[in-house]
């Protein structure tokens, strides 16, 4: 077990010496931004067309994050036509004719989207981007080398969530899913002195290497593994890392105290919000846990029995899924389940109340 800190070490230590607390404050600090720039409905119903059609994106230079405008010529969705409501987060209900059933948690989280953010609402987030450019100026001279397990799992999925975060106010919202993946390539912050991008923490720290049993870990990797991984992977780091889509999971901070039963609340809630059943049998499973799947069972049919055992016993949804399973069947396994595209446009959804 892991010893509490001690509350006068905890009170004088500089916040660079305390990782954890360091990514917490981090993604904290962004979360204020974006809600801040965030409009609520009421305030987008009292805004004119004329003018929502003037909104513009924006991005923010590493020095002085001063916004840039830029407009591509098209009218911006509205806000109600931008995103899936919270109360079918995913669109299951809207694409697919599923039975209802209980969302859990998620309809009663945050959202903002591409056309919720007001950027000129920019000189409100100064003293925040103050904060933010302090906390990564101490993120350079983090010092990692003692922290357990628990501790490094906690403090990369924060820093990964909030370099994709930092890189949405730097480089502006990406337009396309090429854009997206280009933008989490520029994604990168420097911690302990090594500058690393969001895909580089993600797939050389928290996750399985995918070339292993190969021998073709590329020698970069082997490093950075070495350096910083953490030792064994955590397969529910899939309902934790946001890539700020509308098909990633909620965000939220993870505590080394709590990480673990963080996790299992995150993943257990991501599947009650992404999964539905059809009245004609058919399970609707979102495409981020189909790549994904080889982390949680050997194929499509013991995944669909993992999914049923992961869901709490008193949600329609887990008895919907037994009928599926344990029925008649009409076809194939793989004829059962209907894939939910990968939506990679920008929203997030905030894990609070």
């Amino acid at each position: 077990e892991e010893e509490p800190e001690k509350s006068s070490r905890k009170d004088t230590e500089p916040v660079s010496q305390k990782p954890n607390r360091l990514s917490e404050e981090l993604v904290k600090c962004l979360i204020s931004i974006f809600l801040t720039l965030n409009k609520t409905p009421s305030q987008l119903d009292s805004v004119s067309s004329a003018t929502i059609s003037k909104l513009t994106l924006s991005c923010m230079s590493s020095r002085s994050f001063v916004s840039k405008s830029s407009f591509n010529g098209k009218p911006p969705t509205p806000f109600w036509l931008d995103s899936y409501p919270l109360s079918d987060p995913y669109g299951v209900a809207a694409n697919y004719d599923c039975l209802p059933g209980d969302i859990g948690p998620y309809k009663n989280y945050v959202q903002f989207t591409r056309n919720s953010l007001n950027f000129s609402q920019m000189p409100q987030c100064i003293p925040s981007l103050d904060k933010l450019r302090d906390l990564m100026d101490k993120l350079r001279t983090v010092d990692l080398r003692l922290l357990t397990y628990k501790k490094k799992l906690a403090f990369w999925i924060n820093t990964y969530n909030a370099c994709i975060m930092h890189a949405f106010l730097h480089y502006g919202l990406p337009s396309t899913t090429d854009k997206l993946l280009a933008l989490m390539n520029k994604a990168a912050l420097n911690v302990g002195g090594i500058v690393l991008n969001a895909l580089a923490i993600e797939h050389f720290i928290l996750r399985h290497p995918s070339d292993y049993k190969n021998g073709l870990m590329d020698e970069k990797e082997v490093l950075l593994r070495r350096a910083y991984g953490l030792g064994y992977p955590e397969p529910n780091v899939t309902f934790a890392l946001c890539r700020g889509s509308c098909s990633s999971p909620a965000l939220r901070v993870y505590t080394a105290e709590n990480v673990m039963n963080e996790l299992e609340n995150a993943k257990t809630e991501y599947l009650q919000a992404s999964i539905g059943v059809t009245i004609k049998k058919r399970i609707v499973l979102p495409k981020l846990l189909y790549w994904y799947m080889r982390d949680f069972a050997d194929d499509l049919e013991s995944l669909l029995e993992w999914i049923y055992s992961q869901l709490p016993r008193t949600t329609s949804l887990r008895k919907s899924i037994m009928d599926c399973l344990k029925g008649e069947r009409k076809w194939p396994i793989q004829k059962m389940v209907e894939l939910q595209p990968y939506v990679s446009d920008f929203r997030y959804i905030l894990a609070l109340s």
